[in-house]
């Protein structure tokens, strides 16, 4: 898969859980907005990835339609504020363009946008223990 026309940054996913249609700007985003829509559901366990090929495993915890105002984009059936911002900065979108998307030139009014919210597992931070552990098993397999 190549993430670009030059074709100078080719690479391959490893096997896995799907991954998301688009990239994300940090492996830490919370948020995703597909203009186009996923077949991906609520519940699932995903993979986001970056440009660069990074990827992460997450939950997918909410897969919400969303509808265009004048007001910006609004969520179907749901009275919860989201943070456009935070939103527009995870998905890699200009802000005023998130906010007028319905007057983008890319926008489709055949398909409905969604918005995708992640769950991060926790990782368990290494002790001192571990590290060494790890040390001596290296030592030991030398």
């Amino acid at each position: 898969m190549s993430c670009c026309s030059g074709g100078y940054c080719q690479f391959k996913f490893p096997e896995g859980p799907p991954l998301v249609d688009n990239p994300v700007t940090s492996l830490n985003a919370n948020y995703q907005f597909l203009p186009y829509g996923t077949l991906l559901e609520a519940g699932e366990v995903i993979r986001i990835w970056m440009e660069s090929g990074e990827t992460k495993t997450v939950i997918l915890e909410e897969k919400l339609r969303l509808e265009f105002t004048l007001d910006g984009p609004r969520v179907i059936a749901d009275s919860r504020n989201f943070p456009w911002q935070l939103i527009a900065m995870d998905s890699g979108v200009a802000y005023e363009d998130l906010m007028d998307w319905s007057k983008h030139p890319l926008f489709n009014p055949q398909t409905t946008s969604v918005l995708l919210v992640f769950s991060h597992p926790l990782e368990p931070k290494l002790t001192l223990k571990d590290y060494w552990l790890r040390f001596l098993y290296k030592m030991r397999n030398l």
